[in-house]
């Protein structure tokens, strides 16, 4: 067991995004432009559109073509994977579904979830999939003081609909998939409180090893390494998904990464993550983008005020805060899907990274993002 500690890093990360341009810095060695599509989910009130862009190094552009990802919702759950987006949409008490859609083929296919169920009371709690399964977290009302708990195990590969339901002793929180072995972070809402790490082994749908996380776990994702990330508040867990070995990380005071409200995971091929960050007093803005290195145990904050003019963040973009964030690799820039103040609108930014955070360009959107996909 190790323990290591990020005290202070948040500071010192604040200096270094401070440097920054607008028109960039002599001395750069040329980057070769490549051609990257990127599909952005939008939200306009409660319903969810998509649309596509072209782009390289040089610009950005709107793509007239139409997505088969039809508008929709907002969805209670989702899970992604690269291109592949699964959304749950609950549809009575006890029906939902699942809309599997891959941005990279342009393929959609709907699978009902619970077709096989009649006068219940059932809430999903989280989806997750592999190449051949789709795993979704539920929970049954029996009765006002009787609930089960389940893991329900869809055979995507089937043509009809095949599944098994894997029973559980305790309320299912968060899912996640490493190692072929599929981790469920649960609570135990009879006893104690404390919340629990079940590990169900894929080849036989079985549960084989419980750990006790203790309070407060906020949420479980996997890392570049297929190591389970445990989230909490004031630290995070990286338990190895092959020998269970774990090492804390101890946030200090006004360090913490604050990754436990992200809903969705974008590494870069360095395992650094991608997401809208709580700002407080680092930024006039509610949330801005950061960046993780989990190797280095550092947060980088990219301020709004770091890398555009005033009278670009408040009069030519109209921005209120950063929503979704995304690395394209290829081009080297940080995407970053933001809001405009007091409008269902919003645009994407694109900047060079930290260690000097350059301003590339800007397009408008018609909704605010919600997610950002790279083809």
């Amino acid at each position: 067991m190790k323990t290591y500690n990020i005290i202070y890093v948040l500071l010192a990360l604040l200096i270094i995004g401070c440097s920054k341009s607008e028109e960039g810095t002599g001395g750069e060695v040329e980057q070769k432009s490549v051609d990257s599509d990127y599909v952005m989910l939008l939200t306009n009130g409660s319903n969810l559109t998509t649309q596509l862009l072209n782009a390289n190094a040089e610009v950005i552009t709107l793509n007239p073509a139409e997505s088969s990802l039809a508008e929709n919702t907002i969805p209670q759950l989702t899970s992604i994977d690269g291109t592949e987006f699964y959304q749950y949409h609950k549809e009575s008490d006890c029906g939902g579904k699942i809309t599997k859609h891959d941005f990279a083929t342009d393929k959609m296919e709907e699978i009902l979830l619970f077709d096989d169920m009649n006068d219940c009371m059932l809430t999903a709690k989280a989806i997750a999939f592999s190449d051949s399964s789709l795993f979704v977290a539920y929970e049954l009302e029996i009765d006002s003081k009787t609930h089960e708990y389940m893991i329900r195990v869809i055979d995507l590969n089937s043509g009809d609909f095949a599944f098994i339901d894997v029973p559980l002793n305790k309320k299912p929180m968060d899912l996640s998939l490493a190692n072929n072995q599929l981790f469920i972070m649960t609570l135990d809402v009879e006893i104690s409180d404390e919340n629990y790490l079940s590990v169900m082994d894929l080849s036989s749908n079985s549960l084989i090893h419980e750990i006790n996380l203790g309070f407060r776990a906020r949420r479980i994702f996997t890392n570049m390494a297929d190591d389970i990330i445990i989230s909490y508040d004031e630290l995070h867990t990286t338990l190895n998904s092959t020998n269970m070995s774990v090492v804390y990380t101890n946030y200090g005071a006004g360090t913490e990464p604050k990754f436990t409200t992200n809903t969705t995971d974008h590494f870069d091929l360095d395992g650094r993550l991608y997401y809208p960050i709580v700002s407080e007093s680092v930024s006039i803005y509610p949330e801005i983008p950061a960046v993780y290195d989990f190797s280095q145990n550092v947060v980088t904050l990219y301020a709004f005020e770091n890398f555009l003019t005033e009278a670009k963040r408040d009069f030519e973009f109209e921005i209120e805060t950063a929503t979704a964030l995304n690395y394209d690799k290829e081009n080297n820039m940080i995407l970053i899907g933001y809001k405009k103040l007091d409008k269902q609108k919003g645009g994407l930014l694109r900047i060079k990274p930290a260690p000097e955070p350059v301003f590339i360009d800007n397009i408008a959107l018609d909704g605010v993002p919600y997610e950002i996909f790279i083809k």
